[in-house]
């Protein structure tokens, strides 16, 4: 390689060493993996598929069907429509089996021009076996006097193939060498300088270069793609070692849980085994017991039995004395002997019945049921890639959030194969910026068999992790922000969050201001109690105010003025009204109880607020102009009792609250923020601090009253309570 080069030649580039031994060269890359024949120059010449496995020519011709052809290697099957594009001549097999041949017996190698001679040397230019003779004539030639010529036994002891690369000739002129390269889209090829003058003319597009410099730019190519390969091999080898370990662990954790079944089972089966001995047991005192008693009147009976006979004995030898005197005398005492045996009291049945038995109804089959209902096999097969947690608004301190956990095996069906959610050893757990962790109420998503439901409120703001753990194990990990909170949990705690844009202006009044304008408005939270006198006939309210009922008219306890209580509204108004200016919340704990299911679209209750003008129209406040308010009613589509909040004949929210079914309860504590400032009245859950709806353009210039109405007292009982907040 450090020897000097005539003018004109090209450079080879050296490539890779061979590490393998010559028959595994021979067996890799020198065999046709269907005939098995060695490949040579004409029809068995070696031809490379798209998977990188070769065949000779010929085979490749037999084995191909309808353009397809399978490789017999690896199985994969290819399109060879066009077999000189798809499996291109490979070439490089030529310089292989020369290397093989020098590797094998250097000494048996043939010169090239003399083939009865042994050949000692070999010509890098030419790619020739030289013998002695030749090599000689080789120097002296001026042609090839500058020649590289290299010995064979120092070949054999070389492991690259740069001595032995040969230089292709032209197929259109044989007589040149394919030292060039058309770069054309439509040609891409080697190309001699007869091809370049003649057919790839610069004028028609074509693009010559050197061959060399292109096979070293695509050399660079193919090392790097290599090494990109190759980086993906290792991330096989990684998986790969992955998987391994997944395999020991699933055999680890199969031999695991089979102890734990074999440690159920065998503590059920002592259960059961002492349940045997201590049934026995039972019945062996039973029986005792009933022999016990049988044996007692068997032995009072054989007594009372034998005296009868004996003194019907002494009677019979008495009636044979013939001497009266004596017989009188003896008389009396016999007499009063035969009575007391004839009158004695003695039981006329055993004072026991072989009456007992085993009482085994459904043990085995509740047992069957019971252990197939209890113990299960469960199994997941969620694949991380294919899982996904999918969080809908942005979450808030203190604010409850329900997100989509969607977990998928790795065929994107369903991860759950036996037993189902209930029974896997799965916990969702969410950390806090801290590191502290809280376990999530998880749920399946109604008519999912992948998709859960949970619920989390974070406790703080900042970044959250969520990790889904089977068996302690992180099958989904998925960071999100927390929000400072706003809403019901902020306005309780004294910070003011702006209103939400407004579809329609809240009717705002001119209200005479005090002298010195106050402060920013905080919470007020008046103490609510029921008008008593004021009160529908066929309500009742608590001593204290506090308590709404809807009890019917037959059950009024209390004489009061038909004349001053609502006629038409089946209710209660708040004995004080709420007016501009100030931010009022109060709280309502509504319990419903179903006596008997209700009709289509039964009313159940009403809660609102409205003017004392428009209470007592009708049978609700809804629909009235200063009026706003919720009902709680029998939902045909749904069959249940429902929640729906509306205004402007537009539904803002819809809520089952409980079945339509005897005996189905509720309680439930709504909150209400009347801000008469911005003209909205806000309802809340209470308990979890979370706002349901927000009703806009509330006119709060006139006194507003809380209002409550119960329906229907056959068939639901209504309960509203005042709470102090």
């Amino acid at each position: 390689m450090n020897s000097k080069m005539a003018e004109g030649e090209f450079e080879v580039v050296p490539i890779p060493q061979v590490s393998l031994a010559p028959d595994q060269l021979s067996r890799k890359f020198l065999l046709c993996q269907v005939c098995n024949d060695i490949y040579n120059e004409d029809g068995k010449h070696a031809r490379l598929l798209p998977c990188l496995h070769s065949l000779c020519f010929e085979c490749l011709n037999k084995t191909k069907v309808n353009d397809q052809l399978q490789c017999p290697t690896c199985k994969v099957t290819h399109n060879v429509s066009n077999v000189d594009k798809t499996c291109p001549r490979d070439n490089t097999r030529r310089d292989l089996m020369d290397f093989v041949k020098v590797k094998r017996a250097p000494t048996a190698v043939g010169c090239t021009a003399c083939p009865s001679n042994i050949a000692t040397h070999r010509c890098r230019q030419c790619a020739e076996f030289l013998c002695g003779e030749c090599e000689s004539a080789h120097k002296r030639v001026n042609a090839t006097k500058n020649h590289i010529l290299l010995e064979l036994e120092k070949l054999k002891q070389s492991s690259d193939l740069d001595a032995f690369c040969r230089q292709l000739l032209c197929s259109e002129h044989p007589d040149n060498d394919l030292k060039l390269y058309c770069t054309k889209e439509s040609c891409q090829k080697p190309v001699c300088m007869m091809c370049a003058i003649v057919t790839c003319k610069e004028t028609n597009g074509h693009k010559i270069e050197s061959a060399d410099t292109v096979a070293n730019s695509k050399r660079q190519i193919i090392r790097d793609q290599k090494v990109k390969m190759e980086d993906v091999g290792k991330q096989i080898q990684s998986v790969t070692n992955d998987v391994k370990a997944e395999q020991e662990m699933v055999s680890k954790l199969r031999k695991s849980v089979e102890d734990e079944i074999d440690k159920t089972f065998d503590s059920l089966e002592q259960i059961i085994s002492q349940g045997r001995a201590d049934l026995k047991k039972t019945l062996e005192d039973d029986v005792m017991v009933k022999q016990d008693n049988l044996k007692t009147q068997d032995a009072d009976l054989k007594r009372m039995r034998s005296e009868i006979e004996e003194s019907s004995k002494f009677t019979d030898q008495a009636l044979a004395y013939t001497n009266a005197p004596a017989f009188l005398q003896v008389y009396q005492t016999i007499q009063n002997r035969l009575k007391t045996l004839t009158d004695q009291f003695f039981d006329k049945e055993p004072h026991e019945m072989a009456t007992f038995g085993f009482h085994a109804k459904g043990l085995v089959s509740e047992i069957q049921s019971k252990v197939a209902e209890m113990a299960n096999i469960w199994s997941v097969s969620a694949f991380p890639p294919n899982c996904k947690v999918e969080f809908g608004d942005d979450l808030e301190e203190n604010k409850a959030a329900t997100f989509i956990v969607k977990l998928k095996d790795f065929q994107k069906k369903g991860p759950f194969k036996d037993g189902g959610l209930d029974v896997t050893d799965m916990k969702i757990i969410i950390k806090d910026p801290k590191g502290a962790e809280t376990e999530c109420a998880r749920k399946m998503k109604k008519g999912s068999t992948d998709e859960l439901e949970v619920t989390v409120k974070p406790t703080m703001t900042g970044r959250h992790s969520l990790e889904i753990r089977v068996l302690d194990r992180v099958v989904v990990s998925k960071d999100f922000e927390s929000k400072p909170e706003t809403g019901f949990a902020a306005v309780v705690r004294g910070s003011r969050k702006e209103p939400s844009p407004q579809k329609t202006p809240p009717v705002r009044r001119e209200v005479p201001k005090p002298e010195q304008p106050a402060t920013p408005l905080g919470i007020q939270k008046p103490d609510m109690t029921f008008d008593r006198d004021k009160a529908h006939k066929d309500v009742s309210i608590s001593a204290d105010g506090k308590v709404f009922k809807n009890i019917s008219a037959g059950d009024q306890t209390e004489p009061v003025p038909s004349n001053s209580r609502l006629q038409k509204y089946k209710g209660a108004l708040c004995a004080k009204g709420i007016k501009y200016p100030g931010r009022y919340y109060y709280a309502i704990k509504m319990e419903i109880k179903v006596k008997k299911p209700l009709d289509k679209s039964n009313l159940v209750y009403e809660l609102g607020i409205a003017r004392k003008s428009v209470i007592g129209k009708n049978l609700v406040v809804e629909g009235e102009k200063f009026a706003w308010s919720m009902i709680g009613a029998h939902h045909v589509d749904c069959d249940a009792i429902c929640l729906h909040i509306a205004h402007n004949n537009h539904l803002l929210y819809h809520e089952v609250l409980t079945k339509n079914e005897t005996g189905s309860t509720m309680e439930r504590v709504f909150g209400f923020l009347l801000d008469t400032e911005f003209g909205q009245w806000k309802v809340f859950d209470h308990k979890i601090e979370k706002e349901i709806c927000v009703v806009e353009s509330v006119d709060c210039s006139e006194f507003l009253y809380p209002v409550v109405a119960g329906y229907n007292p056959n068939s639901v009982e209504v309960t509203a309570t005042f709470m102090d907040v």
